[in-house]
């Protein structure tokens, strides 16, 4: 369970043959992500996310990813708003071995 503050644990970031874990640096809103002056953006191995420890799990489908950015020190969350940023990725197979 990753939390939104910096905690150092390890998350798997997707590539194209691989999951590469990086540190976890916590979340930030994209409009703030924009602004770092050098990042990578990659697709997070996550399954679920929630925004407060009492509502329930929002659970990611196959191929449905949260995009994060990477920076010399590990990976950050991308939000936008209180939502994560999420993409679809289709005709590929899923990563974490979801059945589509």
């Amino acid at each position: 369970m990753l939390n939104a503050f910096a905690s150092h644990d390890p998350v798997g970031i997707v590539t194209a043959n691989d999951i590469e874990v990086r540190s976890w640096l916590g979340i930030a809103d994209r409009d703030v992500l924009r602004q770092l002056p050098s990042f990578s953006v990659v697709l997070l191995d996550i399954t679920a996310w929630r925004r407060m420890i009492l509502e329930p799990y929002q659970r990611l489908g196959p191929g449905i990813y949260m995009v994060g950015v990477v920076i010399d020190n590990g990976v950050i969350g991308a939000m936008d708003k209180s939502k994560p940023v999420i993409r679809m990725v289709r005709n590929k197979k899923d990563r974490l071995d979801r059945s589509n």
